[in-house]
């Protein structure tokens, strides 16, 4: 994972949306669904992955969303 990649992750009853490398989140949801969409829109318009975690932390998909 590199800098600046969005990760989408739950924390404190929220999911949130950070980017690698960042102290806050960009975003924060009670719902799953619309913070990863929030996350893949952002990853899209800069350009880099979107990780998705799982409740207890752990990886669950990793979308790149460079430039080929």
């Amino acid at each position: 994972m590199a800098e600046g990649d969005v990760h989408t992750y739950y924390e404190d009853g929220l999911w949130k949306n950070r980017l690698e490398g960042g102290t806050r989140a960009s975003n924060t949801s009670p719902r799953r669904v619309d913070a990863v969409l929030a996350g893949r829109q952002i990853a899209k318009k800069r350009r880099v992955s979107h990780v998705v975690h799982t409740p207890q932390g752990e990886v669950e998909t990793e979308r790149d969303y460079r430039r080929r």
